[in-house]
């Protein structure tokens, strides 16, 4: 699905990001650089989700759930 809308855009910002996204049209360079936020935004939840994972598992080796779920954890 394609949505048409009116952006305001300064020309100078569209210009530097037609540069450097290396596309020549305005609409392509939108998309390129919404698809790029896109994409980090996405590999950096996954990134954070990977750590906090490593952390987790990394407490697991420290914490001994027998004692946690016993009564002697809560005297």
């Amino acid at each position: 699905m394609i949505k048409r809308t009116t952006v305001e855009i300064a020309e100078q910002l569209l210009a530097r990001a037609k540069r450097a996204l290396g596309r020549d049209t305005t609409r392509a360079t939108i998309e390129e650089a919404l698809r790029r936020a896109a994409e980090q935004a996405e590999n950096d939840h996954a990134a954070r989700a990977a750590r906090q994972l490593e952390h987790l598992a990394a407490l697991s080796a420290r914490v001994d759930l027998d004692v946690l779920a016993s009564e002697e954890m809560w005297r």
